[in-house]
């Protein structure tokens, strides 16, 4: 029995400290290969830092690794800290994990940081030796659009803010300017774009059973945004009003600035001023009301169940994409060009507009974070209803 005893010992033993490399001693152990920050190579460029780490079996190949990660952000250890290997680290296992941020933010600041930040010229500076000048320089050579820098901004004042509470290094943005930037080509017009009347009366009479007719009438009649009409439950509808709670958004999953996977989930509005009540017609109410009838039976005969207003023959989440992909096949087939589905809320808040209304009432409807940002839609008043005031006005200074 001892012998046996003895035998399972030494298998349990060997399975314990599975290997996966022979050293030049002959010794076998087991190493992995951790990135563990950014450093200079032979040329001076600013490359990955990979460090190996070494133990009897995995698990304490790993152990050694995630001490010296501990080691790494208390400052512990002898390394000097460099401004790229402190910015990967701060963007990879803190910023990503904030919740107190949208989803859709947090990726997009992450595809800046990677596009203009990470291997920029600053990254293989010393933080300490880092002076608010060269962050200005940055900023000045950075070929991107203004809103791509804003974002950029943000990040930087968040991860210096975090050094400077970490005792890392001071807080060096606050006197940091912004450069004008190029414009993102689709935005390179003033103009907004939006659906003629004849338009609008082509898109509403061809429906019929379309699956997507609560979607389409509810885009104009509402001027949601896709994401926020995409992410509606029915309890969001409380007698005569629509209550705005949250949007979907199509998250990647990134780790160390590689997007492995994609997933559609629901998270809050776009900013705080996109919470918001809706009153709804009667006319829409009805629709939703046609929309509920249908979709039950959908959900007895395909076998799901679910709040959301709109979902996939599955119950699942759209994707907006596919929906793109559908409002256009259907433009397509009524003879309309194709337009982008935003511009139905274009044309929802141009219309607010054109019909007189005040654009502090126009900006809480579209749930806009500003006037400023609502203006937009009284800049395109065309050239008759600028004549028209006018006509309006000489009437009123006219003197008797």
């Amino acid at each position: 029995m001892s012998c046996i005893h003895a035998k399972e010992k030494g298998r349990r033993k060997t399975m314990a400290n599975k290997t996966n490399f022979v050293m030049a001693n002959g010794k076998k152990v087991y190493r992995i290969r951790r990135k563990v920050g950014m450093k200079r190579n032979k040329e001076g460029l600013w490359v990955d830092d990979i460090k190996t780490f070494i133990g009897k079996n995995k698990s304490e190949a790993e152990s050694k690794y995630e001490a010296f990660k501990k080691d790494l952000d208390s400052g512990l250890t002898s390394e000097e800290k460099y401004f790229g290997q402190m910015a990967d680290y701060y963007v990879y296992n803190v910023f990503l994990h904030d919740s107190s941020l949208a989803m859709s933010t947090r990726e997009k600041y992450e595809s800046a940081y990677k596009k203009h930040i990470s291997n920029c010229p600053l990254a293989g500076i010393p933080l300490q030796r880092i002076k608010t000048l060269d962050i200005q320089n940055l900023y000045n050579s950075i070929d991107c659009s203004d809103s791509t820098l804003k974002a950029i901004h943000n990040l930087m004042r968040r991860f210096f803010s975090y050094l400077e509470n970490g005792s890392y290094c001071r807080d060096i943005t606050y006197n940091l300017v912004l450069p004008k930037k190029k414009k993102n080509s689709k935005y390179n017009s003033e103009e907004i774009v939006v659906w003629s009347d004849d338009e609008i009366s082509r898109i509403l009479k061809g429906l019929g059973s379309h699956r997507h007719r609560l979607t389409i009438i509810m885009a104009l009649g509402t001027g949601l945004r896709i994401s926020e009409l995409l992410a509606l439950k029915y309890s969001d509808i409380d007698g005569n009003k629509l209550y705005v709670k949250r949007q979907l958004v199509n998250v990647a999953n990134i780790k160390y600035g590689e997007k492995t996977t994609h997933e559609i989930k629901s998270d809050n509005p776009k900013t705080s001023a996109s919470f918001r009540s809706i009153p709804l017609s009667d006319s829409l109410l009805k629709e939703i009301e046609m929309h509920m009838l249908w979709h039950k039976k959908e959900m007895l005969l395909n076998g799901y169940r679910t709040e959301y207003i709109f979902t996939t023959k599955a119950g699942n989440f759209y994707d907006r994409h596919n929906v793109l992909t559908a409002f256009n096949r259907y433009h397509k087939k009524i003879g309309i060009p194709e337009k982008g589905i935003h511009v139905y809320r274009h044309t929802f808040g141009t219309k607010l507009c054109e019909e007189g209304y005040p654009i502090q009432v126009a900006s809480k409807l579209l749930g806009h974070s500003s006037i400023g940002v609502t203006a937009k839609y009284y800049i395109n008043i065309d050239d008759k209803q600028k004549k028209s005031a006018i006509d309006h006005l000489s009437k009123v200074f006219t003197t008797p």
